[in-house]
């Protein structure tokens, strides 16, 4: 597979094997017009994390960005605390997880966080976000959206290093196995696909919260620690 042909299939995943068959039909009653599996799946983060509901599509959009980079790059990839909280309710979909990373993205994404915040495996956490975010400007050709990456689950210091993380001379090369040798994926589009397939097409919502009319769940403080992924098995 290509780095095309698995963003491709990222892009065109909605989310549907979390609903249950005999929920289709109320699904698509509820949540009106296309995608309605993604629109229950944004719901769902909205009301737990107090987000508007347009932030929260645009979370599980960018999500989408972050799985990409954990299974074509060449070191484990690390969340920002809103794609760690997209990523976290994912998985909660135990079985419908199991059949995405088995179906869609043919690697078994795993989740590996911080057991103990120890102060040399939160450095470890910290080098691989910055290295995250540079691998994100390389491979769509454009700045993560500040919402939704800028904010550190750990180091909040460490966004502010960012510009000095961009004149690395000794970044990796990206990929491991079958995506070792492929260009950037941005290289695989001309430029009038660019902003279909790389760019939500929502619009813009705002930050986490801001106009949303749906109620938060007090239990919101899974970001205590760190974590980061990997692919066929862990560390």
């Amino acid at each position: 597979m290509t780095k095309k042909e698995l963003w491709l299939r990222l892009k065109d995943y909605h989310f549907d094997d979390l609903v249950p068959t005999h929920l289709w039909n109320l699904i698509q009653a509820h949540f009106s017009g296309i995608d309605a599996s993604t629109k229950a799946f944004a719901n769902k983060l909205a009301v737990k994390y107090n987000w508007a509901n347009e932030f929260a599509l645009r979370a599980a959009w960018e999500y989408k960005k972050f799985v990409y980079l954990g299974v074509t790059s060449n070191f484990n990839v690390t969340p920002s605390k809103v794609i760690d909280q997209v990523w976290h309710q994912h998985i909660l979909f135990s079985k419908a997880y199991r059949m995405f990373c088995a179906d869609v993205i043919e690697n078994q994404f795993d989740h590996n966080p911080e057991l103990l915040p120890f102060d040399s495996q939160t450095s470890i956490y910290n080098a691989q976000y910055g290295d995250t975010l540079q691998l994100y400007k390389k491979e769509f050709n454009t700045s993560p959206p500040a919402d939704i990456w800028g904010i550190p689950k750990f180091d909040q210091e460490e966004i502010a290093n960012v510009a000095a993380l961009e004149n690395k001379q000794d970044y990796a090369s990206v990929g491991v196995g079958e995506y070792s040798n492929q260009s950037p994926l941005h290289l695989s589009f001309n430029g009038s696909e660019i902003d279909a397939v790389f760019d939500f097409g929502g619009g813009d919502g705002g930050g986490a919260g801001a106009g949303s009319s749906w109620s938060g769940d007090p239990d919101s403080s899974d970001s205590s620690s760190g974590c980061s992924s990997s692919c066929g098995g862990g560390d």
